[in-house]
Parts: structure tokens; sequence; C-alpha cells
């Protein structure tokens, strides 16, 4: 129970930090995302697929991100949403980057470490054929052919980190990537946002200025 608490604590700050306390509606949703990617990557410790080693099952996940970045947008900006195709006709096309980013990101790590642990086992075995002296095509009619010395030994810690830390680090990269696109999308560009603070600023340093010459010209009249 502490650890459950402890993690449900820890997606809802993150969902507050990144879009603000009226979305912490968005927390479970958030946690499925990072529990779906990293429990479809501790299966296959237990030899079945990963689930996200699929294309298909990432483009969904990166279409319903999409789709809600859309949804943000139009809801907290209304048409300013697609104020910047104005400036910049370029971002109609790359309007769709964020499908695939998201969905080969996860995808391309996924089965990259699936086609590493393969090529792996598939050395192993063959080298505990050279050396008990078997040919690769009677190794299967062997009793011991489904227990690989080396392999045993040796593939388990990089199992610790294709299925179980990539897993997480991937869980919370879609996650995290998923609220950053949506919070742009409600918010609209961080550099005009930063403008009014910019002149804020100046403004304080005038003011300061204007005092600091009004206290030296007392200290004169007064002299």
């Amino acid at each position: 129970m502490v650890l459950a608490a402890t993690m449900v604590q820890s997606f809802e700050n993150m969902v507050v930090g990144v879009m603000g306390k009226k979305f912490k509606h968005l927390t479970p949703y958030v946690m499925y995302l990072f529990l779906y990617i990293l429990v479809s990557s501790i299966i296959a410790l237990l030899g079945f697929e990963p689930l996200t080693s699929s294309l298909t099952v990432t483009l969904a996940m990166a279409i319903v991100t999409f789709v809600a970045i859309y949804y943000y947008g139009l809801r907290y900006q209304k048409f300013l949403f697609f104020q910047r195709y104005m400036y910049n006709p370029i971002d109609i096309f790359t309007q769709f980057v964020p499908i695939l980013s998201l969905s080969f990101r996860l995808f391309g790590n996924i089965v990259a470490g699936s086609i590493i642990l393969g090529l792996f086992y598939a050395v192993l075995i063959n080298l505990q054929g050279k050396i008990f002296g078997v040919s690769n095509a009677y190794q299967d009619q062997l009793w011991w052919a489904g227990f690989n010395f080396f392999s045993t030994a040796l593939l388990p810690w990089l199992h610790l980190y294709f299925d179980l830390f990539d897993g997480f680090i991937q869980g919370l990269v879609f996650s995290m990537l998923t609220l950053s696109y949506w919070a742009n999308a409600k918010n609209g560009e961080h550099e005009r946002s930063s403008e009014p603070v910019e002149r804020y600023n100046t403004k304080k340093l005038r003011v300061r200025k204007i005092k600091i010459h009004k206290h030296k010209n007392e200290e004169k009249t007064e002299i």
C-alpha cells in the first residue's frame, strides 16, 4: 500500500507540475501509459513477445496523444492554435512529428533490445555446441539442448537492463512527452509567454534607477 500510494502521488505531482492542478484527473491515464509499457516489457522475462515491439501498438498510443494535442489546443487557445501555421507554413507538415517521434522511439528501443538479446542467445548457443563438439543441426536432439550454460550465467543481467530498466525508462519518457505535448498545446509557445515577464523586469529596473537617482539628488541638496 505504501509503494502504491507513493507511485500514485509521484505521478500526480508530475501531472500537476506539467499541466496544472486542474488536470489531476489525467493521473490515471498517465499511470496507465507507464504501466502498460513497463508490464509489456516485463512479460518478456516469461518468454512472451513484448507488446510494444509491435509498431501498431506504439502507433495507436501515439495517435491518442496526437488527437489530445488538438483537443487541448482548440479548447484553450481556440483558433489561435492555428496561428503558427500562418507565420510558418512548414509547421503544417511538422505537426505530425509527435506521431512518428513517440511511436518509433518506443518501438525502436524495444525491438533493438530484443534483437540484441536474440543475437547473444544465438552466439552463446553456437559457442556451447562448438565446445562440446556438437554441430548446430543436432543440438536440438540432445537432452541438454534447452539449457545453455553460458546464456544462463550471462544473459539474466542483460534482461534486467533491456526488459526492466529500459521498460521503466521508456514508459517514463513516453508519459513525460505526452504531458509536455499537451501542455504546449494548452499554453501556447513558451517564447510568447516570457515577453510580459521580461517587460516587467525592465520596468522594475527603471523604477530602481529613478529611485537611486532621486536619492542622490536629495543627498546633494542636503549638503
